[in-house]
């Protein structure tokens, strides 16, 4: 190999842009002996290769390893091409930011509004509720080995805040400028906030943007065109977290290893590697978590295959109800009047939907989830009748004989059925309707595309939602106002209602519990029973599908599909 070539391979690896995997087989298929790759992968930055940056305290200091549970292997259907937890909203990265950033503090257990620490030891709130200040652990160090300090913190939020990535609202609705952060001392930071906002606690234990990353990794990152260096932190991470990030591929998967000087110290059985592996197909997956060959699976088995794992003595399915809701879009201009989608809500076939295409695994509700702030126990469901239903579709406009188009991913199983036995019963009805099956990055464009109403279907099934913390607004906001028609929002159904809006408006900025209270369930009376933007499945159960030996896992219902990796471990055999 001549010195151009070695020069070449030695700068890629110093700058991060090959992980420690890519430098051992480019070295190897050059034919470089075991000393150079060694020495190549020592001049790779610490938040990519394997080996674990230095602790932050004295080993000696550390609890001492008891045992080890060796490695989690967890099932993915694929990788995402954004990590950057002040960016992304994927699932994966949401769940990838929990093992490897630590934000102040986390939710407890199964709770969705009791909070435990994280890098915060203690916070304190005033009366108003309109301060939070946050004691930080001390001496505690990020993965690239610099302080995690309130400083750090603070610089952290405002890249959060400034890059203006999709979860960014979660802190501007309550701390819209740099300027309100406080950096008291090395280990305090206060959030002056200027007004009472009693679910800031929720929004900082949300799994979307909390995430504190180190400065300096960014600021080594950053280049003139990219300040943020987002592009770095799209496929690379450096936190405070348990778990670094080794090594990242939107083909094969992530691997994460045991961060040796995570301030909580690692006494006890724990993981010491997390391996997330891509296993596009269905059955594959299956196969793996029966056959022993795989760990874990959250959320993407068939409801065939959860059944029967169900009655698999080397499996364990730990369900759980989530915070999401799934429900079919209404086009609202289309549709004409609020009888035609009353009417087109009394058509669904919710028990068929319910116990046969969910097998359980879906609590009829209305569009906010039993466990929310300001779920309505006695909320409006509608029942299943094809007389009244096609008494109101032909009350608001339409005659026996006229199509309705319901749009569905066609690579989903599940909602093709369903819409199949939506479309039996509105040809009972006398109706028609064309179901337009399509690819889901379509689905999604005409969700979240800019074409007016008029050019999009009567229907789009499959869609739904939860919320970033614990609030109604975060769930209904997004979907259901005028605000977030078109310019990237998802109420694709074009609906408006103006009594709505005002008790969105109240509600953003509420200051009393009991007074929520009384505006959701206005609010849910009126996108159901008054005005449905939407045809409401139900709140969905999640799973997860674990080997019988897999202990500590906590399932949250607004860390959905996640894992709380820090506390689960492998059964001695």
């Amino acid at each position: 190999m001549n010195d151009a070539h070695f020069n070449r391979l030695f700068a890629l690896a110093r700058s991060g842009k090959l992980s420690r995997r890519q430098i051992l087989e480019t070295g190897l298929r050059l034919g470089l002996a075991s000393p150079i790759i060694a020495s190549l992968i020592d001049a790779a930055p610490r938040s990519v290769v394997a080996a674990p940056a230095a602790p932050s305290k004295d080993p000696a200091a550390l609890p001492a390893r008891q045992e080890s549970s060796g490695a989690l292997q967890v099932i993915i259907t694929s990788g995402t091409e954004d990590i950057d937890p002040h960016y992304s909203y994927s699932t994966l990265s949401s769940t990838v930011a929990l093992a490897v950033y630590e934000g102040l503090v986390t939710l407890k257990g199964e709770s969705t509004d009791e909070f435990e620490p994280m890098l915060a030891e203690s916070w304190e709130v005033s009366e108003d509720q309109s301060t939070y200040t946050f004691k930080l652990y001390p001496d505690v160090l990020f993965q690239d080995e610099t302080p995690a300090n309130a400083q750090a913190v603070k610089d952290s939020y405002t890249r959060w805040i400034e890059l203006e990535g999709s979860p960014v609202n979660v802190i501007t609705r309550f701390c819209d400028s740099p300027d309100k952060m406080e950096v008291v001392d090395d280990t305090t930071l206060r959030f002056n906030l200027g007004s009472p906002q009693p679910l800031f606690l929720a929004a900082m234990a949300s799994s979307y943007g909390p995430s504190v990353i180190s400065p300096t990794a960014i600021a080594e990152n950053a280049t003139e065109e990219d300040p943020y260096a987002h592009e770095w932190a799209r496929t690379f991470a450096v936190g405070s977290g348990p778990y670094i990030l080794e090594s990242n591929s939107i083909n094969e998967g992530l691997v994460l290893s045991r961060y040796e000087g995570y301030h909580r110290g690692w006494d006890g059985n724990h993981f010491d590697q997390i391996i997330f592996r891509v296993v596009p197909e269905d059955s594959t997956r299956r196969q793996l978590l029966e056959r022993g060959e795989a760990d874990a699976a959250a959320f993407n088995l068939t409801v065939d295959a959860v059944a029967a794992m169900r009655d698999n003595p080397a499996l364990q399915v730990v369900e759980y109800p989530s915070s999401a809701v799934s429900w079919a879009i209404l086009n609202a201009p289309r549709l004409l009047t609020p009888e035609v989608r009353q009417g087109l809500s009394y058509a669904f076939p919710y028990d068929e939907v319910q116990n046969v295409v969910f097998q359980g695994l879906l609590q009829r509700s209305g569009p906010i989830a039993e466990g929310v702030r300001g779920y309505d126990p006695d909320v409006f469901v509608y029942p299943t009748d094809l007389d009244r239903a096609r008494e109101l579709v032909i009350a608001g406009g339409f005659a026996e004989g006229d199509v309705f188009e319901y749009m569905v991913d066609a690579n989903d199983e599940r909602e093709q059925t369903i819409a199949q036995l939506f479309q039996a019963n509105i040809q009972q009805m006398g109706f028609g309707l064309e179901i337009l099956a399509v690819d889901y990055a379509t689905v999604e464009s005409t969700i979240f595309g800019d074409a007016p109403a008029e050019e999009k279907p009567h229907i789009i099934g499959g869609w739904g939602w939860w919320p970033d913390y614990n609030d109604p607004w975060n769930q209904l906001w997004p979907n259901f106002t005028e605000a977030n028609i078109g310019n990237g929002g998802s109420n694709a159904g074009a609906w408006v209602n103006p009594r709505f809006e005002e008790i969105m408006a109240e509600a953003e900025n509420y200051e009393d519990e009991e007074r929520l209270a009384e505006l959701m369930i206005e609010a849910q009376n009126i996108l159901t029973e008054q005005d449905p933007p939407a045809i409401y499945y139900g709140q969905i159960i999640r799973y997860t599908v674990l080997g019988a030996n897999i202990q500590g896992f906590v399932p949250n219902p607004l860390y959905l599909d996640s894992f709380n990796f820090y506390g689960m471990s492998r059964a001695s055999s």
